[in-house]
């Protein structure tokens, strides 16, 4: 049976004319359709059909409202023994309901079991006077990151198929900014680290810049650069009017994150593998000087003996304490995101590394015990509490601190050197 299909088309009026048989026209091969069903015209008025000369298909009846089928896309022409030419109408897509992997489900609410010890370890450095130096400072910042993007995570992640597309995009780019300035905050702290073992070891007599000065400086670097990249991420993916040859984000696409590893690479994985890149190699030299100035102590002291060589000694055992607790911080923060890479360029199930994502959404409760329950800043957190409800009790001593350096940090002041610059 020769295939000739009846073209219809619209008049000035609006008027709809009768169809004529076009012996030339553009036909596309194959089948659009996963599962479909007959128009019958003759059976049933609802199923009336035109087809027009665009190639699309204008049904006045179907679901009982005008509707046009797209050619390639809604429906396809196939000749029917006995019955001639006819229009198969694709079945609508089954709009399938994710529901969350027990995993998934289990890791938002680690997520949301840190977000409580964040806010904690926040309200415990912002009432304690003594613990709001550069480096409290910085770690209240990185915390509060954090929070945010565990809260927005968490909640993309349990509620994602509940979401609307603009309200899925808007928490992506929240989700986005939190954990990259979370990022920078964490190398605001290896730096402020380094420095301070840097103006340990070099006996350095000179004060370093005013706490406030430094920290503004901080802050430049860390919410600044955050905001620019955000901005150049919001730009790529709104703008309609650059071309799709570029990489954009493509949030909502998928879920309430990058459609996948590929647009993820440029706005996320590649600055905060730079940070990861630049802490560790500040982590490394801090550690070659920490080495390299305790063997000098060590024969510092067996070579004179005194009280000075002594308390430096003592000094420098809590700055390295507190380096080892900020390349702890480093490692629970950058350790699941350098598997979640790893995974990815072997080709892998990025759910396979749960215990990696475990420990990285407790975060806070590791972080609480690491900054707040261990002395002496716990003993400091609670006389201030003891202070705010008007109970008198005796300040810890400055001396009795094994983590902290407190008389640095704070103010600035260098190190007691008369006795060690001879």
């Amino acid at each position: 049976m020769q295939f000739s299909p009846f073209f219809s088309d619209f008049n000035r009026s609006g008027v709809l004319v009768p169809g004529d048989m076009y012996r030339e026209f553009v036909a596309v091969i194959g089948n659009p359709c996963k599962r479909k069903y007959m128009l019958d015209p003759e059976e049933d008025n609802k199923d009336e059909y035109y087809l027009l000369l665009n190639g699309s298909i204008f049904a006045p009846h179907i679901d009982h409202v005008p509707i046009m089928l797209m050619p390639g896309e809604d429906y396809c022409m196939e000749i029917v023994p006995k019955l001639g030419l006819r229009a198969l109408v694709c079945f609508p897509a089954v709009t399938v309901v994710m529901t969350a992997d027990a995993r998934v489900t289990i890791y938002a609410c680690g997520l949301l079991i840190s977000v409580p010890f964040f806010i904690l370890t926040i309200a415990a450095y912002v009432i304690t006077p003594r613990l709001r130096d550069v480096h409290g400072k910085a770690l209240c910042h990185y915390c509060g990151c954090l929070a945010v993007a565990f809260t927005t995570l968490a909640n993309a992640q349990l509620t994602s198929s509940q979401l609307s597309s603009e309200v899925c995009v808007s928490i992506a780019f929240v989700i986005q900014f939190s954990f990259v300035a979370c990022f920078f905050w964490l190398n605001v702290m290896c730096i402020e680290t380094w420095s301070l073992v840097c103006h340990h070891v070099n006996h350095r007599a000179e004060r370093r810049i005013q706490p406030k000065t430094l920290f503004f400086y901080y802050s430049i670097w860390a919410w600044g650069t955050s905001a620019i990249l955000i901005l150049v991420s919001m730009a790529m993916d709104l703008n309609p009017t650059i071309p799709m040859t570029y990489v954009k984000p493509t949030f909502g696409a998928d879920s309430c994150w990058f459609k996948s590893d590929t647009e993820a690479m440029p706005y996320f994985y590649v600055p905060v593998g730079l940070l990861l890149l630049a802490n560790t190699t500040l982590f490394v030299i801090t550690a070659v000087k920490i080495s390299r100035y305790q063997q000098e102590l060590a024969l510092r002291r067996l070579a004179r003996n005194q009280h000075s060589d002594r308390e430096d000694q003592r000094l420098f055992r809590r700055l390295k304490r507190t380096f080892i607790v900020c390349l702890v911080l480093f490692f629970l923060m950058g350790l699941n995101w350098l598997m979640e890479l790893i995974s990815w360029l072997a080709g892998g199930d990025p759910l396979e590394w749960s215990a990696f994502d475990l420990v990285n959404a407790l975060q806070g409760v590791l972080i609480f015990g690491l900054f707040v329950l261990r002395r002496p800043i716990r003993d400091f957190v609670w006389h201030r509490i003891q202070k705010l409800r008007g109970i008198h009790a005796t300040e810890p001593e400055l001396g009795s601190m094994d983590l902290t350096l407190l008389p640095v940090i704070n103010g600035g002041h260098s190190l007691p050197r008369q006795s060690l610059v001879q």
